[in-house]
């Protein structure tokens, strides 16, 4: 089962990810994207929900090209 949460209340109806996701996605562990996130390297969370920290799905995925392209956290500095 590969449950998906969606921010209901955006109106382009939003894919939010949990920080295991974001690492999957950007090819990085775990760790290093909450850390990365956490010192301004990476998105910034947009909720925390019931204790679980999300992410916009598509700011994880814009940042991981622009990292891909070379500009490591350029774009969130």
């Amino acid at each position: 089962m590969k449950p998906v949460i969606i921010d209901a209340d955006s109106t382009d109806k939003i894919e939010l990810w949990t920080a295991v996701d974001c690492a999957k996605y950007s090819d990085t562990a775990r760790g290093t994207f909450t850390s990365y996130a956490g010192r301004g390297r990476a998105p910034k969370p947009v909720i925390k929900f019931h204790g679980l920290t999300l992410w916009n799905s598509e700011d994880v995925k814009k940042w991981t090209e622009e990292r891909n392209k070379g500009n490591r956290g350029a774009m969130f500095a």
